[in-house]
């Protein structure tokens, strides 16, 4: 049976469409008889799903990440990959797993019980979430006892189909089960091979641009609006009460609601949280034997610019496809030579600003070979921001002359 694949967003980055199409392949080949559901992008509670596999054995979550090496990791601590270039740090994949384990266990609970009750919910506690590296990695052994957590493997092409093959749930999932978790997820269908929407010819297909939706970024507004307005009708006029969502506290105040919650109108970056940034990327360049590269103001603006660009035009690319500004013909603007070579990465999300993007956005080039080159180059200076879901890193190298806009990383 053919596989069919459902997103809850579009793949943006290429290194996920080829382990996907991997992964794909893989399954054809072996399990050629079995239908066979792969959900893409799935965004939960505490982030996105790169990929969910559905079969009559239940839901198996995938973490995709485009490295090869040796992994190293446990339950503490954070992790890394020994690749032939030198040492990758990641962040703990254990925690990152059992945290999507259990966001997806949420949702799949509530599916469960409005449409098929037959299945226990706490059989549903048996899911498992893999990590899935490029061919040719490995996970040696005593890391973590894979005999008491059953549900969690690191694998690569050449062990996924062994492991995939005894990833037993102890319930069966019927093919209108799997039809009703998609639904229940909200997801549409599409063709792997060209990215487009798939009508199912009985209106389930989503339209693309038809009806309207909320970006996570205007939910928060609109919570924070409702929230106010709740707030006012509810408290007596003498004292306010002002919630913040991410300190968690609430404050009385005056007649007048002096602040709403950071996060809810905040969507770019400050120049603390670039700097703290740069301090993130200088443990990252160290541990790959790299120098230190300096913060610079000016190119903290630039960037700023860069990714207000991306975000106004939604595009994801080093030259705006309308106007052809790029970090280098823009550099002058901001006292920078116009002989200076820069190097830029860029990044988007699809949910906006989100709180340690800039984070999120390092993490994710280090995991491209493309764009982890291009990260760790031998700037002496450089700075990171984001504006909505889309970040910009400039780096500067005073050895190298200018090459104008850039092609790729």
């Amino acid at each position: 049976m053919v596989i069919r694949f459902f997103r809850g967003q579009k793949t943006k980055y290429e290194h996920e469409h080829r382990q996907l199409k991997e992964i794909a392949a893989l399954l054809s080949q072996d399990f050629p008889d079995e239908p066979i559901y792969l959900l893409t992008n799935v965004l939960v509670a505490n982030g996105e799903l790169d990929c969910v596999i559905l079969t009559k054995n239940g839901p198996l979550i995938i973490e995709l990440k485009a490295l090869k090496g040796t992994v190293r990791g446990s339950e503490n601590g954070p992790w890394q990959v020994e690749a032939e270039d030198g040492k990758v740090p990641l962040p703990n994949l254990f925690i990152q797993a059992k945290t999507h384990r259990h966001d997806f266990i949420d949702k799949m609970k509530v599916i469960c019980r409005e449409h098929f009750p037959h299945i226990d919910e706490d059989q549903m506690k048996k899911m498992k979430s893999w990590v899935y590296f490029c061919s040719g990695s490995s996970y040696p052994e005593g890391q973590i006892d894979l005999r008491r957590v059953k549900w969690f493997h690191v694998v690569s092409a050449d062990t996924f189909v062994d492991k995939f093959r005894f990833a037993e749930s102890g319930y069966t999932l019927r093919q209108e089960d799997m039809d009703a978790i998609v639904s229940g997820l909200n997801l549409e269908e599409y063709s792997l091979g060209n990215g487009r929407k798939v009508n199912n010819g009985n209106g389930s297909a989503k339209e693309e641009g038809s009806g309207w939706s909320l970006s996570g970024r205007r939910v928060k507004i609109l919570a924070g609006i409702l929230l106010a307005i709740l707030i006012i009708s509810i408290v007596p006029p003498t004292h306010f009460l002002v919630v913040d969502a991410v300190q968690g506290t609430v404050t009385a105040t005056g007649n007048l609601i002096s602040s709403v919650t950071k996060d809810v109108f905040k969507s770019t970056t400050t120049e603390e949280e670039s700097r703290d940034a740069i301090r993130y990327l200088n443990l990252v360049r160290g541990a790959n034997g790299l120098q230190i590269i300096r913060f610079d103001p000016r190119l903290f603006q630039l960037a700023e610019v860069r990714a207000q660009d991306m975000s106004t035009y939604q595009y994801l690319d080093y030259t705006n496809p309308k106007t052809g500004l790029c970090a280098d013909n823009l550099k002058t603007r901001f006292g920078i030579s116009p002989g200076i070579y820069l190097g830029e990465n860029a990044y988007g999300q699809w949910n906006g600003y989100t709180h340690g993007i800039e984070i999120a956005a390092i993490n994710s080039w280090m995991t491209d070979t493309g764009n982890k080159r291009q990260l760790l180059k031998n700037y002496t200076d450089g700075a990171i921001a984001c504006s909505g879901g889309y970040c910009s890193f400039i780096g500067l190298d005073q050895n190298l002359n200018s090459v104008g806009c850039q092609v790729g990383p």
